[in-house]
């Protein structure tokens, strides 16, 4: 039996095309011979007589009449939206500006009404080529014609031509009597079912990403309300309503100002977009940001993010206690002292007793009489115990370097500053204890820095315009007389007072002569520990002549001495054994061995050029030990200008020959005994010209 012929007529291919693959996919062309005209085409390609006319449009008619077969029917076809290709315009937000955009003002109004009808709730503004539309537009629908699509345009979605509608395949079936169109329902009701399927996966998806969302949400720090633009709250997180009490209290999907207090809602209000700020609220001080949310340039709501400024602060906290891995830490107690001389067990019971406080202390004592040690233990027996202890040692850091180191810097502070900035000491010690030694050689511009910190408890990074307050208890030691340097306008009176508030004198060693006996004990148990050899003895002649030494290092020279003993002596130690009873009181009592191997040292050098070098370097280590850019400073005033490279080949070099002692972290550089008797040697050898 011949098929019924079905023409479809149109100015385009494309609806042509949409019509031959909906017959296919419905099953219609099992029922009928389709055939498709453009109406440029019918001069050429008659229609069929007996064929039903469908016409892709009412508009193309006059053009079509001439050419349609004696007594032909025509009908136009009703179109409707690609429900399939309808989940990209699903995901437009409600209430946004949308250009509907067409070929002609007819297709365009008529496909507006058609989202209208299927329920899409933003607003439509038809545009075809030559029309006019609001600027402020952002997103366009168009139905297979997104050429037409202006450029001002940022987002398309293009749901694809309009489809032939079930009504119009109803007259279809009607006309020629045929009783097949229930299958052509049931094949769109399967297309339908699928895409249901598809929508339920999808809304599926979307339930369990709102809950994990969800989640993580209630898992962050900060309190989280959301809000729409009505001030309906949407979203809030259980860290907000624990923060609000709202336990039990019905809050998503009811207006702010009828669920949250009355005054938390005054304080959302009187907050700026995108603004931190500190806010006191029910007696707390809290940090709010409030945020608009903007989607596709409308403005759908608020989101705000408070938390209390004291769980800030702890976190901080929480980050400087982290850094203990890096040495802030205090290692000596007050049970690590040894001392029974009544001038030092004063200085150690006032130190006992002033730990317990947060006031700031000033240790004076000459070198080496362990005001490092002091403040270590001061800071272990006091409640800061736990926190960062940071130890900055003025003598040893240069004076373009001290100022960032203290105060940390911003980036882009000057040139060279590492990019994120730089934290300083004084933010590292927060909570905790600074230690300020050798604050007398603190520089005048420093000093007034010092002078802010200690007043305010507060700093500003270099480069930086924002005051960061701290909580830091000070200790500051100086081997210097401050009152002196003080009355000769070198060193601020106000600081000084400042310092001055809990002064501990440590006895030079020379006082406390009954404790060279117990300390010496101490030194060389710990040195042969160090070296694995079985410890040795001090002699009563030896410790006499102990005794009765004057100790300008004091209690570092004394472990000096030990040090140097420990690799030279077997059993016994005897005044002779001591370096300090020399014939020079630079010359150590090296042995013959020592000698040769000094001499040889110094002929290594001068071939290698640089014994000049190494000798300015140990003088000045002789005089006074230090940090590598202390020694540099010091080098360069004698007139030995080394670059800081060569001065620390140069230390590696004494360091592995063994004649300097480098120290851990801030305690510098120090001359070895080995090295007084290289300066010896080298200073008995003629020059060579």
């Amino acid at each position: 039996m011949k098929k019924k012929t079905v023409t479809f007529v149109a100015k385009m291919d494309e609806f042509l095309q949409s019509v031959v693959s909906q017959c296919r996919e419905l099953g219609i062309s099992e029922d009928f011979h389709i055939e498709g005209r453009r109406v440029d085409q019918l001069p050429y390609r008659p229609i069929v007589d007996g064929s039903l006319v469908v016409l892709s449009s009412k508009s193309i008619y006059p053009q079509v009449a001439a050419y349609l077969p004696p007594g032909a029917k025509v009908i136009v076809a009703k179109r409707m939206l690609p429900y399939h290709n309808l989940r990209e315009m699903l995901e437009i937000p409600k209430g946004v500006k949308v250009l509907l955009v067409s070929d002609t003002a007819e297709t365009a109004e008529e496909t507006v009404r058609l989202l209208i009808d299927s329920g899409m709730d933003f607003e439509l503004y038809p545009y075809y080529p030559g029309a006019d539309y609001p600027r402020d537009i952002e997103i366009a629908v168009t139905p297979g014609e997104a050429e037409h699509v202006p450029d001002t345009i940022r987002k398309v979605v293009d749901i694809g031509f309009r489809v032939i509608d079930l009504s119009t395949w109803l007259e279809i079936y009607a006309h020629f009597d045929s009783g097949n169109f229930q299958r052509v329902t049931a094949r769109a009701m399967q297309s339908l079912i699928d895409i249901t399927k598809q929508l339920n996966n999808e809304i599926h998806h979307a339930h369990l990403l709102h809950k994990y969302l969800e989640a993580i949400v209630n898992r962050i720090e900060d309190a989280v309300i959301a809000m729409d633009e009505k001030e309906t709250i949407r979203f809030i997180n259980q860290k907000a309503v624990d923060t609000l009490h709202l336990q039990g209290v019905p809050v998503q999907g009811e207006k702010a100002v009828h669920c949250l207090p009355p005054d938390f809602c005054e304080t959302i209000r009187q907050c700026d977009e995108n603004d931190d700020v500190l806010v006191d609220w029910a007696g707390r001080t809290y940090f709010f940001r409030k945020m608009h949310i903007v989607m596709e340039g409308r403005f759908l709501g608020s989101l705000l993010l408070f938390r209390k400024a004291a769980e800030i602060e702890q976190m901080e906290h929480d980050y400087r206690m982290r850094l203990y891995s890096k040495g802030l830490v205090a290692k000596y107690h007050f049970d690590d002292i040894c001392g029974k001389s009544l001038s030092f067990q004063k200085a150690l019971r006032i130190a006992r007793k002033i730990a317990r406080s947060s006031s700031t202390v000033l240790l004076l004592g000459e070198t080496g009489t362990g005001k490092e040690l002091f403040a270590q233990a001061i800071h272990n027996a006091s409640p800061r115990r736990r926190e960062p202890f940071v130890g900055v040692n003025f003598a040893a850091i240069s004076e373009s370097l001290l100022e960032s180191e203290l105060f940390g810097y911003e980036e882009g502070a000057f040139t060279g500053a590492r990019k994120g900035g730089h934290i300083g000491w004084f933010e590292l010690a927060h909570k905790g204890t600074i230690f300020l030694d050798e604050i007398g050689d603190a520089s005048g511009a420093i000093q007034n820095r010092l002078l802010r910190v200690l007043q305010e408890r507060q700093i500003m990074r270099v480069g930086g315009n924002k005051v960061i307050p701290i909580d830091i208890r000070v200790i500051a030691a100086t081997n210097q007389d401050l009152q002196h340097m003080v009355r000769e306008g070198r060193f601020r009176a106000d600081l000084y007072y400042r310092l001055n508030i809990l002064p501990i004198h440590l006895p030079p060693l020379r006082q406390r002569s009954e404790d060279i006996p117990l300390l010496a004990e101490e030194f060389i148990r710990k040195y042969c520990l160090e070296m694995r050899r079985p410890p040795f003895t001090l002699t009563q002649e030896a410790l006499k002549a102990m005794q009765e030494y004057d100790w300008p290092g004091n209690i570092r020279e004394l472990e000096n001495v030990m040090e140097y003993l420990a690799h030279v002596v077997e059993e016994e130690v005897y005044a002779s054994h001591l370096p300090f009873l020399q014939a020079s009181s630079a010359v150590p009592a090296a042995d013959d061995v020592l000698a040769d191997e000094c001499r040889t040292l110094c002929e290594a050098y001068e071939q290698r050029g640089f014994l000049d070098d190494v000798v300015a370097i140990l003088h000045a280590l002789k005089q006074q030990g230090g940090g590598r850019y202390a020694l540099g400073e010091q080098l360069s005033r004698q007139g030995i200008e080394l670059s800081g490279q060569q001065l620390r080949y140069r230390l590696k070099l004494l360091q592995q020959d063994g004649l300097i002692h480098v120290g851990k972290g801030r305690q510098g550089s120090r001359l070895s005994i080995k090295g007084a008797a290289f300066l010896a040697c080298c200073g008995k050898r003629p020059k060579i010209n």
